[in-house]
């Protein structure tokens, strides 16, 4: 198949900016039209990276003043783990932007100190998590946040493996049945609020972390398979990163996590300067689409309908990383036999998310433990107002998260999440809902912000004894921003894949982003180079063919 001569993407996000970037490397890519279309006035989706300036007098009078980084979004990469963990430290330095890189060793607080928050009672306690085998045997913890953890450890390999007739199950239920109720209650539902910002009873455990399904399914126990699996893909991955690392002159196998200096945007910017030089790529912003159609009366082309636009864009080729429900909303047909609209585009929700970034005129030792921050386990059935009335997911310590060395040493930086499964908005249908009775989405930021800082004062009573207020406070509401992959999600991925092959889209549409498989930024440069690469050998793919033998 020859190369298409007009590439349309859709989104620009890590995702689709990504593809951009990638597109303009290609030495076929220079015949083509290749046009970025993205919705808002910016590039960078959830990546978003703020300075700012601050100034306050303290206790001794003197006015301290000087600048500090905000991630209102992700902040953070993991080197290993995920599939497109090479694909995106290679990016990186593509990029030149090595240098910029901020290990953060499994040595580093940030890696080593991970807090749960017990809300069980009035007065909220960090619970530190085990990080060893020696602080997992003598958690000395009197919270029952983390009871029955060793003994549940113990059990788990004597459990009955699950029925093959069983093809997936809910976080919670892998959970409670693998090890307890309990930890599926705390441990799981906080890790899942972590990550997807949902509920573990709503989330497909095989779609949303398949080293646990599949640890289960081969050695018939997770523990075992964590303990004595060998696996040959970490071996090699492990001899990649080594590689790299001697280009890096970093040691990366010693990497937890990792930062980039100022901030993930300048990812983004980096990317963006190189596109704007190759000059093969033309990016527009604020422009909102209304419907994508294929014409038959145009040799198939595909036709995308702009707001404000008179003429329509014509287009031989989509690369769509977009969300898939709004993919969905606007694809028509008109005609029924058309066999342009997608069934599973629109089977998942999404959870709609507070973000507040708070900066404190206090060192961070004396506000909080050195870490990377808390998580909030769901509360027991029909308590959530009253035990955690704010919807609060977490927190993150980013003073010693991600510090970054420019920024301010007298302050301390937090991030709070907040909503997902505890607001009303995520149209959760199932009726074991452990999130009733719903809160209702804060009215303004103001009300996002001031939430956050009253939940902030009752785990750190330090700020209303020395009546701290932060001297910077940027809260924002991120509508449908994480897709929940629900039960059965892979084989819905798996008809999907198969429904793009068999209906007028083969060949013209390519699905990529969090969307689909993944909602690390590692998973969605990996979902990036698949479809990049079949480009580069002349194939078009549906980017869903890593679903396409599900069973």
């Amino acid at each position: 198949m020859s190369f298409p001569k007009r590439i349309t993407i859709l989104g620009g996000g890590l995702s689709g900016l990504t593809t951009a970037y990638k597109l303009s490397q290609l030495p076929q890519a220079s015949n083509s039209k290749i046009t970025l279309i993205e919705g808002s006035n910016r590039i960078g989706g959830w990546i978003n990276s703020t300075k700012h300036h601050v100034e306050f007098i303290n206790e001794k009078g003197e006015l301290i003043k000087g600048d500090v980084t905000l991630e209102s979004g992700p902040r953070s990469l993991r080197p290993r783990g995920s599939k497109g963990a090479i694909g995106m430290l290679k990016l990186i330095k593509d990029l030149d932007l090595s240098n910029d890189i901020i290990p953060i060793p499994f040595s580093h607080p940030a890696a080593k100190n991970r807090f749960l928050l017990d809300i069980s009672n009035s007065n909220s306690k960090l619970i530190s998590l085990p990080n060893s085998l020696f602080s997992l045997l003598f958690n000395n913890s009197n919270s029952n946040l983390l009871k029955g953890l060793i003994s549940s450890i113990i059990k788990e390999p004597f459990k009955s493996k699950i029925s093959n007739e069983i093809k997936d199950e809910s976080v919670n239920s892998f959970f409670e049945r693998r090890f307890s109720k309990n930890l599926a209650q705390n441990l799981a539902s906080s890790m899942v609020h972590g990550i997807y910002a949902t509920s573990s009873d709503e989330l497909s455990v095989r779609s949303s972390f398949p080293i646990l399904w599949e640890k289960e399914k081969k050695f018939g126990s997770v523990i075992l398979g964590m303990l004595f699996s060998s696996n040959k893909k970490s071996n090699e991955e492990l001899n990649e990163i080594k590689e790299l690392g001697k280009d890096l002159n970093e040691n990366i196998k010693n990497w937890s996590l990792y930062g980039i200096k100022g901030g993930l945007s300048n990812l983004i910017n980096k990317m963006n300067e190189s596109i704007k030089e190759k000059g093969i790529v033309e990016i527009k912003l604020n422009q909102m689409i209304n419907s994508i159609k294929i014409n038959k009366n145009k040799n198939n082309l595909i036709e995308i309908d702009i707001l404000n636009n008179e003429k329509k864009l014509e287009t031989d080729y989509i690369i769509s990383s977009i969300s898939p429900l709004n993919l969905s909303n606007l694809l028509i047909e008109e005609k029924q036999e058309e066999n342009l609209k997608l069934s599973n585009l629109n089977s998942n929700s999404y959870t709609t998310v507070g973000v507040v970034n708070l900066v404190y005129p206090i060192l961070s030792k004396n506000l909080h433990p050195e870490g990377f921050g808390y998580l909030i386990p769901r509360p027991p059935l029909n308590n959530t107002k009253k035990l955690n009335k704010f919807g609060i997911l977490g927190c993150i310590f980013d003073s010693t998260a991600i510090p970054f060395k420019e920024d301010l040493k007298n302050v301390t930086k937090l991030t709070l999440m907040l909503g997902g499964p505890y607001w009303n908005s995520n149209n959760n249908n199932n009726k074991k809902d452990f999130y009733k009775p719903k809160l209702e989405i804060p009215k303004n930021e103001e009300e996002l912000i001031n939430n956050s800082i009253n939940h902030l004062e009752n785990v750190f009573p330090i700020l209303k004894e020395k009546n701290l207020k932060p001297i910077l406070k940027i809260g924002k509401i991120n509508y449908n921003c994480i897709p929940t992959y629900k039960v059965g999600h892979g084989f819905r991925m798996k008809e999907l894949h198969h429904e793009i092959k068999q209906s007028n889209w083969n060949n013209k549409l390519s699905l990529i982003g969090n969307g689909y498989g993944g909602v690390g930024l590692n998973d969605c440069i990996y979902s990036v180079q698949h479809v990049i690469d079949s480009l580069n050998k002349g194939e078009i793919v549906t980017g869903l063919e890593r679903w396409e033998n599900w069973e």
